[in-house]
């Protein structure tokens, strides 16, 4: 009994292991049917939108991360729109994939945020550049023309925006900057600075003889031509040192401003102001005339930095 049951589990084995043999070859003319035939991609869709077939899921995924790594002083980075979708498929062995297109095709709906910089004057956006540099460049050039000394509130703002700002050169930036209205009044005022005094103009009225060199010898000031009476204001805060006559000039106001500056107000027909009296900006302190050593009516005024005699015009009435 054992024998006859032996011998069928041997048949039955045998069968067994012949049609597994038979199947797995069968398999495996048919996996070579189909290798030859048919090969494996992806199919890539984006938007909705079938854009091509891939070999390789990973490869387009590494450039794609590779595009968005690309970021440098110009572009702040890369962002995709939306994430394309992959469907694995077996097409014909013949079709033939179009990875380099794929890439394009998301290349150009990618968000690209570029990095531009501004340069602020006073908060307000006066000019834009590509590069860190080339705004430090800009706001050097401005400073070394207008002197250190002048004090402008120029910044660098660094501007991130999906938009592609329109950029100027460093010539042109420093050409808008300069060219602003507040540098222009801090330029005019820099000017009219001496010792970092700031000088006003103290009347309106027609120059008629010049600082230095004429006829009847070295004039020491500028005289303005005015009518009679016409205000005279200080042209800066300070303190009177002198009021009354004093020999040509006739009546004659001197302010001591500090910083050794100080500043003469001759021929006048009034003084308003007395010796040791404070004067603030803008302050009447005497009144055209014609007094002392005088064809008519006018200001002589004298601008004095430790004694030694200054043209009024370095500063004022230029």
């Amino acid at each position: 009994m054992n024998f006859i049951l032996n011998k069928k589990i041997k048949y039955y084995t045998k069968e067994s292991l012949r049609w597994i043999t038979l199947l797995v070859f069968g398999l495996l003319i048919i996996s070579l049917i189909i290798w030859l035939k048919y090969k494996p991609v992806y199919v890539v869709t984006y938007f909705g939108e079938e854009i091509g077939k891939v070999s390789s899921k990973q490869e387009i995924e590494n450039e794609i991360e590779k595009y968005k790594e690309e970021v440098n002083e110009d572009i702040a980075f890369i962002t995709l729109k939306e994430q394309p979708n992959y469907e694995f498929k077996l097409v014909s062995a013949e079709e033939k994939t179009n990875e380099e297109e794929i890439i394009q095709k998301i290349k150009e709906t990618a968000i690209i945020t570029y990095r531009r910089y501004a340069i602020t004057l006073a908060g307000v956006q006066k000019a834009v550049v590509s590069t860190k540099e080339e705004a430090q460049n800009v706001v050097d050039e401005i400073k070394q023309e207008f002197n250190q000394d002048l004090e402008l509130d120029l910044k660098i703002t660094e501007i991130i925006d999906s938009n592609d700002i329109e950029t100027e050169s460093v010539d042109i930036a420093v050409a808008k900057v300069n060219n602003d209205e507040a540098i222009q009044t801090k330029l005019k005022e820099q000017e009219a600075t001496v010792n970092g005094i700031l000088l006003q103009i103290p009347i309106t009225g027609t120059i008629t003889s010049r600082f230095g060199g004429r006829r009847s010898g070295y004039h020491t000031g500028l005289d303005i031509a005015a009518n009679t009476g016409t205000p005279i204001k200080v042209a800066a805060p300070g303190v009177v040192t002198y009021s009354g006559n004093m020999g040509n000039y006739g009546k004659l106001i001197i302010v001591s401003h500090g910083n050794g500056v100080e500043t003469y107000y001759a021929h006048c027909s009034k003084l308003y102001v007395t010796k040791g009296q404070e004067v603030s900006e803008g302050e009447v302190i005497a009144a055209v005339g014609s007094t002392g050593n005088s064809t008519g009516p006018h200001l002589h005024l004298e601008v004095r930095v430790d004694g030694e005699i200054k043209n009024p015009q370095n500063y004022i009435y230029k």
